[in-house]
């Protein structure tokens, strides 16, 4: 008889649920990494394009002016929309950690609990076999006593 924890469906699924929050943690944290990449590009353009203003010659139209406003000004609102999306994205990551723990927790008591079943288990066994071997000792010592 082989060792059987009663409860292995309810391990799996711990364990199941443990690697799908790591998943989303994963997901979440590459897709904080893609927005911070695009974050740090625009942040990249709009300083080129402020040393391109600083060091540009001459005097410019207004025309010139206004579109130089218009870009900088729409690079400034797509940088805070990022900053926005990594705040958010930030606040998810710390619910999902937060899931992710909870479901370590839950594995590591339920791998606890197979743990003292297979303690339990072995202990029980090594009677049995203690048994058998104390039942063997009293048999042979009773063929030596009428062998005599």
């Amino acid at each position: 008889m082989s060792f059987q924890f009663p409860y292995i469906h309810i391990l799996n699924l711990k364990e199941k649920e443990k690697e799908q929050a790591l998943l989303e943690l994963g997901q979440i944290g590459r897709k904080k990494e893609a927005i911070m990449d695009e974050h740090r590009s625009l942040e990249q353009k709009r300083n080129l394009f402020l040393q391109q203003v600083e060091t540009g010659k001459g005097t410019a139209s207004i025309a010139d002016i206004q579109r130089r406003n218009e870009y900088l000004s729409y690079l400034n609102q797509h940088i805070s929309k990022l900053e926005e999306q990594i705040n958010l994205i930030d606040k998810e990551m710390a619910v999902k950690k937060l899931e992710l723990l909870d479901k370590q927790k839950d594995e590591k008591t339920w791998n606890h609990l197979r743990d003292k079943a297979f303690e339990k288990y072995v202990q029980k066994q090594k009677k049995i076999e203690q048994d058998l071997m104390d039942e063997m000792a009293a048999i042979r010592h009773f063929h030596q006593r009428l062998s005599m």
